[in-house]
């Protein structure tokens, strides 16, 4: 479809042409409003010239649109932007740019919507990304004016690679996908009573602190299965603990929690580590494709909460097949489950009272945990091991490992933090050397698959 004349209130939107060059020159030539594109400074009068060559030869694409941004009133050509296809990420992006002294007043949001309007009229686009660099925040504006809604932090570069970018990436639904999702989040209502739990109660981060046998033998399995410089994806990775374990290890790290106020400690506790992250996203298990555009990019997918918090085992399996779609062929994946046996380890942990016996021995048979039911905890979803091995088989993968993290030392959380360094060293060594001890998984309330994606799967 060839790029049409659109028109605002104040604003005509054309085809940009040959004849726009000393307009066009006024804002290209800008180092103040190049700052955060990603298109390289015109330096000189030709590189707008042979910019405005490719956009006429553009003009018939089914990739690109793009406009110039004509005042009315005036007839001035003030800045540009429009719709293109992302082929990496599989998305229709918005752009924007205008001169300097055109900045707020509303031009930007003004061209942005009838730009939207026309894709999802004319080309029924139902999905567009917008992302800005963090330092420039008044693009986001823009945005969010729109109905677009914040997804992930990320990163972006010039196309030149002269620059790289710390951003904001934002998503906007339209129409019918728009409903689906939010019939989706009617249905799944527990996950937004997970989300606040976390947001709102839970102190995710202090909790690995405490539980060391967990926290301590996952990181040795991961030392031990993820080497060399991985890409790698952390699903359901809360405030970052393994994120972050894993990027000082110098693999590249993108990080998605249902909870925001996750997302954002793992942001602060990133930077007060001396790491980067290469995405922090506030986003769903079951959208994946929401967020992560391009399929099998990952070489190591972490599934550290999701499965224990999915009631309904038709989540549990799409949560799976979303990572899935992520992992590349020969991939690792890594999930923890919490162990049927769980409730009776965290009560006998203490010889607490424990109410009724026969609801107790019920997660045997039932591993649901609805909130209502949950002491200290929210919704969950208790394992056998048998059903979670035969979980993760269903999905193509070839068990590596299946262990019991906690073993030997599961409730004696308080006795290790008061040993020596040097003791308690050794006896989380000795849990880890027996984890894998299939007499010993009973006594785990947590379970931790490794498995490896067929590279013809």
């Amino acid at each position: 479809m060839r790029t049409p004349v659109l028109e605002t209130e104040r604003l005509i939107l054309r085809p940009l042409t040959a004849a726009d060059t000393e307009a066009v020159w006024l804002w290209a030539s800008d180092a103040i409003v190049n700052k955060f594109m990603n298109y390289p400074l015109h330096k000189t009068r030709e590189d707008t010239v042979d910019f405005l060559q490719r956009e006429e030869q553009a003009l018939d694409s089914d990739s690109l649109y793009d406009f110039g941004f004509v005042i009315k009133e005036t007839g001035e050509l003030i800045g540009s932007g429009g719709i293109s296809y992302n082929k990496e990420y599989k998305i229709w992006e918005l752009g924007y740019n205008l001169r300097q002294d055109c900045w707020n007043q509303g031009y930007a949001t003004e061209a942005a919507a009838r730009i939207i309007k026309f894709g999802v009229d004319e080309l029924k686009i139902e999905r567009v990304l917008g992302r800005h660099a963090v330092d420039n925040p008044a693009s986001g504006k823009v945005m969010e004016k729109n109905g677009f809604m914040f997804v992930r932090n990320g990163s972006y570069q010039k196309f030149d690679g002269s620059q790289t970018f710390k951003s904001r990436e934002y998503i906007l639904e339209t129409g019918c996908r728009k409903e689906g999702k939010e019939k989706t989040m009617e249905k799944n209502s527990r996950l937004q009573e997970i989300e606040r739990f976390y947001d709102e109660q839970y102190e995710e981060w202090e909790r690995l602190e405490w539980h060391l046998p967990e926290f301590e033998v996952t990181k040795r399995y991961m030392l031990k299965y993820i080497t060399g410089n991985k890409k790698v994806l952390d699903i359901g990775g809360g405030p970052g603990r393994y994120s972050i374990f894993l990027a000082q290890q110098g693999h590249e790290v993108t990080l998605l929690d249902l909870s925001g106020k996750n997302i954002r400690q793992a942001i602060n506790k990133a930077e007060e580590a001396g790491v980067h992250l290469d995405s922090c996203i506030h986003g769903n298990a079951l959208w994946l494709h929401e967020y992560l555009y391009r399929e099998e990019q990952y070489d190591v997918v972490l599934l550290m909460g999701p499965l224990y918090h999915l009631l309904q085992e038709e989540d549990r399996i799409q949560a799976l097949k979303e990572a899935m779609r992520m992992l590349k062929p020969g991939g690792i994946m890594i999930a923890a489950f919490i162990s049927s046996y769980a409730p009776i380890q965290d009560y006998a942990s203490d010889l607490s009272d424990y109410g009724d016996i026969d609801h107790l021995l019920n997660y045997l048979n039932d591993g649901r945990n609805h909130a209502e039911d949950a002491a200290e905890f929210t919704t969950s979803y208790f394992s056998s091991r048998e059903e979670a091995r035969a979980l993760m088989e269903s999905a193509g993968l070839k068990e590596l490992v299946f262990a019991g993290v906690e073993n030997i030392l599961c409730g004696k959380e308080k006795m290790l933090h008061a040993l020596s360094d040097e003791q308690r060293e050794k006896w989380l060594e000795l849990a880890w050397r027996l984890s894998g001890d299939e007499k010993l998984l009973g006594m785990s309330e947590h379970f931790l698959y490794i498995g490896e994606k067929s590279a013809i799967f």
